[in-house]
């Protein structure tokens, strides 16, 4: 039996407080790592207690608008300089939006994929930078290249909770900025894994089916609750999925035990969704 103990590992999680995030931070928790939770707007400083008394593990709360690349960098260096250097990266943050693609506009579609696609990008190239010894900004001035052109066996891990909708267009609400953007994750986890497999860092991403939430518990009233009934009747396992679902197979792909020879992959929990 595989035993995964983070102890000394600090893992940090955007969009830790509600949610898929907040059933990953627990499970991290349960294997004893020190967790970072990033958030952009009900501060959870509650369940973070609450977490801390049940698993006895130190959990720190951040403050980080993720698609603000500026104020990333400012969080991930006062992570290091406050609590130590990042082990495991868990870019959960998301949002999603249900419009027709006529309909759309300009702001809405950018703030999908500012949040979607650009905001892992921003975490992820600041926290490498800082593994390798670069300054974290790109605005630096300095011209250190620190460790990047060596090869390294850091054993960092990454991984992008992506969507089933970044493989087949979900129906049938309309969502092609998010289908796009969950896509855009997916293959941005592959890119980077090449890129930085050199440094003994992988990247996965998890791309989770229908999960437990307050949407599908109090869908919206009319067409919401018929699609609530549509898209069970497409999960061939006939249940929703949890949060522990999703963080169960996280806290395993981001163990030395199991994750050390897997990068570049897409992890897909959905209950079956996708094999038709």
């Amino acid at each position: 039996m595989i035993s995964i103990d983070y102890s000394g590992k600090i893992v940090l999680i955007t969009g830790g407080g509600r949610g898929i995030g907040l059933g990953i931070a627990k499970a991290f928790a349960e294997a004893g790592a020190t967790l970072i939770i990033t958030y952009t707007s009900t501060n959870p400083a509650a369940t973070a207690q609450a977490i801390e008394k049940q698993y006895g593990v130190k959990v720190h709360v951040y403050y980080c608008p993720a698609e603000k690349s500026d104020l990333v960098d400012e969080m991930v260096e006062e992570v290091a300089a406050e609590v130590g250097e990042i082990d495991v990266v868990i870019a959960n943050a998301g949002v999603s939006l249900w419009r027709d693609a006529i309909d759309m506009t300009d702001a809405e579609l950018l703030n999908i994929m500012q949040i979607n696609l650009f905001a892992p990008m921003y975490l992820t190239r600041a926290v490498v930078r800082q593994w390798l010894k670069v300054p974290v900004s790109l605005h630096s001035s300095s011209s250190d290249r620190g460790l990047r052109d060596q090869k390294l066996h850091l054993g960092k891990k990454i991984l992008f909770v992506s969507s089933i909708s970044g493989i087949v267009a979900m129906t049938p609400q309309k969502q092609a900025a998010y289908n796009a953007s969950k896509a855009g994750l997916t293959m941005l986890a592959k890119s980077l894994a090449g890129e930085w497999a050199g440094y003994g860092i992988t990247v996965n991403a998890i791309s989770p089916g229908y999960i437990q939430t307050d949407m599908i518990a109090n869908p919206p009233p009319g067409e919401g609750e018929e699609w609530v009934k549509i898209w069970k009747s497409m999960t061939p396992v006939d249940r929703w999925g949890t949060a522990e679902d999703v963080a169960n197979h996280i806290v395993l792909l981001c163990s030395d035990r199991a994750g050390s020879f897997m990068t570049g992959s897409d992890i897909v929990v959905d209950g079956g969704y996708t094999i038709f």
